[in-house]
């Protein structure tokens, strides 16, 4: 048995999961098994994947279920007391799991976050969480954060930066993986964890975020997070005073996203978000202005891009006086 097993959920990324692999291969603690689940891939995924004769290598092949469905089976599957996840195209420095698992032995931890850069726009996003008071250190929710600060605690954490206690991830049900999930079935995962367990976050970085070959992640109108759609998910897993602590989080989350959604167009979705989260009414002025916009959600699109094109013009006007 190992003392970390990482899993490597795989559809169709020929071109990249070598890369991701031989990250995993060259990391300086050697200690690890590598779990590979191929969710039904129909290019030369699995071929790749194949062709490496390391025992500490494990390849499983499912049918295509959803990436979700693919970690919980890497998941049921793991031996050892930790779990490391990695998606197929991206990849870790070779000192992460070593920095990583050292963290989780020093604190009473149940997950541990990694910084890490973003490409292809390789920038470090160090100084991008500290705007946001995401910093290394150790952490556990009160109820005195605002949910802002929650919010950016938890979309700092994705699955190629965590490490996790292995009976922590069975405990709160692993990932969402119901109907395919193809977005936002993690976000659903560390929400169960950092609403109810003490976490920690460390640097430097040591993952590098491929956006570059993730077509979901660089859709431009996501579609709503599944714990907007279906709350429960998360708050099923939650007692008592950490029950009205993520209510809390989640209506703020819906009150910030109805009123993007409803400045964009979208006035369905807004209206959605706003009879789904009835607290987001403690957010008065907010919520009040939501109203407004919800009213007039039909002209908000044209009159943002009015403002946009008269500020153009506004800054090439000073530019001139300038000269």
């Amino acid at each position: 048995m190992a003392a970390v097993d990482i899993i490597i959920p795989l559809y169709n990324k020929e071109d990249t999961v070598a890369r991701a692999v031989q990250s995993v291969i060259d990391q300086t603690f050697t200690d690890w098994h590598l779990i590979i689940v191929d969710d039904g891939s129909t290019d030369n995924s699995l071929q790749v994947a194949r062709q490496y004769d390391d025992p500490r290598i494990r390849i499983i092949e499912q049918d295509n279920r959803g990436p979700g469905a693919a970690r919980n089976r890497g998941i049921e599957e793991a031996t050892a007391e930790y779990l490391a996840f990695l998606d197929a195209d991206d990849q870790w420095y070779p000192f992460y799991l070593d920095n990583a698992l050292k963290a989780m032995k020093q604190s009473d931890a149940a997950f541990v976050g990694s910084m890490y850069d973003e490409w292809p726009a390789q920038t470090d996003m160090t100084a991008y969480w500290a705007k946001r008071n995401v910093h290394p250190g150790n952490y556990k929710l009160t109820g005195g954060e605002h949910p802002k600060e929650v919010l950016a605690k938890l979309f700092f954490f994705h699955v190629g930066n965590s490490v996790v206690h292995t009976e922590i991830a069975r405990q709160y049900g692993g990932f969402y993986d119901e109907g395919k999930c193809l977005l936002g079935e993690d976000t659903v995962f560390f929400a169960k964890l950092i609403f109810n367990e003490r976490f920690t976050i460390i640097g430097p970085t040591a993952v590098r975020h491929n956006r570059q070959n993730s077509d979901l992640s660089n859709l431009k109108n996501r579609p709503l997070d599944i714990f907007l759609k279906r709350p429960e998910v998360v708050l099923d897993h939650c007692r008592g005073e950490k029950k009205n602590r993520a209510q809390k989080v989640l209506s703020w989350h819906a009150l910030r996203v109805a009123h993007f959604r409803a400045r964009n167009g979208y006035k369905d979705e807004a209206v959605y978000l706003r009879e789904k989260f009835p607290m987001m009414r403690r957010y008065r002025f907010l919520y009040y202005k939501l109203g407004i916009e919800i009213r007039f959600s039909r002209w908000l699109p044209y009159w943002i891009r009015l403002k946009c094109r008269i500020a153009v013009v506004l800054k090439k006007i000073a530019k001139q006086s300038e000269v």
